[in-house]
């Protein structure tokens, strides 16, 4: 039997290698693909991301902490039946999460690219929102001797600047006017808690214009 020639061989040997080659590659392929699989949120994502409770698929969610094949399952189910998640607490509705699994869970989470905070913490931040002291209101300047009002056209900041008269009564002052309008200083007896006294001291400042 006659020996291959040179040029045969040779490329056998090139078919040869090409085939290790290809094979080389689609080994590292396979296993570049099985790596991120399994790779935990804090190789795989920013410490800073969070993902979308709302628009994670499987693979997303399976990516998560404590969230195994069934989770992930029992999640997109709760989703497809009752619509989006508004809040984290929403998961409570999911089987198999209770308190201590949506906290573990919260960190890597979001709803709708907004942050979720817990209960806790919003009651927190309402609380402190309550104390919150804001500035007082500015007191109306009060009428200055000589100074007059027209009492049928006047605002209520305007019947605050009357001697006497706060915001309360002011509010009164338009509710009975806007029922018929004052003609004279006795009118305003018209108005619940505008005695006597409060008569003199508004009678210098008042004018009766239609």
């Amino acid at each position: 039997m006659l020996p291959e020639p040179p040029i045969a061989t040779e490329r056998a040997q090139r078919r040869v290698l090409l085939g290790c080659f290809a094979l080389a590659a689609l080994l590292l392929v396979y296993r570049g693909y099985i790596v991120q699989l399994s790779t935990k949120p804090s190789q795989q994502y920013p410490a800073y991301s969070q993902i979308d409770l709302n628009r994670a698929n499987r693979v997303e969610l399976l990516q998560v902490p404590g969230i195994g094949p069934s989770l992930a399952d029992a999640i997109l189910q709760r989703r497809n039946e009752r619509g989006e998640f508004q809040s984290l607490e929403d998961l409570d509705d999911v089987k198999g999460i209770g308190d201590k699994t949506r906290e573990k869970l919260r960190p890597w989470l979001s709803v709708g690219g907004r942050e979720v905070v817990s209960r806790g913490q919003a009651a927190d931040a309402e609380k402190l929102e309550r104390k919150t002291v804001l500035p007082p209101l500015i007191a109306a300047r009060k009428l200055a001797l000589g100074e007059t009002l027209a009492i049928n056209r006047a605002s209520g900041e305007e019947l605050q600047r009357l001697p006497g008269i706060g915001e309360k009564m002011a509010q009164r002052i338009l509710e009975v006017r806007a029922e018929k309008r004052f003609a004279t200083i006795e009118d305003l007896r018209r108005v619940s808690g505008i005695g006597p006294k409060t008569l003199e001291k508004l009678r210098p400042h008042l004018t009766f214009e239609p």
